[in-house]
């Protein structure tokens, strides 16, 4: 049985285990879900398999990842909805926070209320002061849930050869020296 990491009201945030990548197949073969993720191309079982495994070396790295979502409701207990967490930031030393959320949920805040957990988890767990977004710049849905929490606009970058936005969000009270805190 997969460990809790974190939970909300409507959702559990566990660790990944082996067998995982059935759980997650739905989502990453759904061609909206993979619209704005990498290349914009549905996973293939080898992908899939990659990423959890990705994700079991990072929990065990760093003691966070992007971990499995499932529902906690009481007609669908147990049910994989998508992933929320953290991870490094691909060529740099930020950790970003991240989201994939199965279609049918989509527009319940799911994501936002996942990700809220998360935040928490960087300031008061993992003892971070800074974590970064990212998303396509078209990708409206991912960018208001970056707003949501807090975060703001920080630059267009690259990353894996694809123009992104990056947003930013600071732990309270690590303002930079001189930063206009308004």
């Amino acid at each position: 049985m997969a460990h809790i990491v974190l939970s909300t009201e409507r959702l559990e945030l566990v660790e990944w285990e082996p067998g995982d990548q059935q759980a997650l197949r739905p989502i990453a073969t759904d061609p909206e879900v993979m619209r704005y993720i990498a290349e914009g191309i549905p996973w293939s079982d080898e992908q899939i398999r990659e990423f959890v495994l990705r994700q079991m070396r990072h929990a065990a790295e760093r003691g966070f990842c992007l971990w499995k979502l499932l529902l906690r409701e009481p007609h669908a207990a147990g049910r994989p909805a998508g992933l929320c967490g953290l991870q490094p930031l691909a060529g740099t030393e930020e950790i970003e926070i991240g989201w994939w959320l199965e279609r049918e949920l989509w527009g319940r805040g799911l994501a936002t209320e996942a990700a809220r957990a998360v935040l928490e988890f960087a300031w008061e767990r993992a003892g971070l002061s800074r974590v970064v977004a990212i998303a396509r710049a078209e990708n409206r849905a991912s960018r208001r849930i970056m707003e949501k929490l807090g975060m703001r606009y920080e630059r267009d970058t690259v990353h894996r050869g694809f123009p992104v936005v990056l947003y930013s969000v600071a732990r309270a009270g690590d303002w930079p020296a001189g930063a206009n805190r308004a």
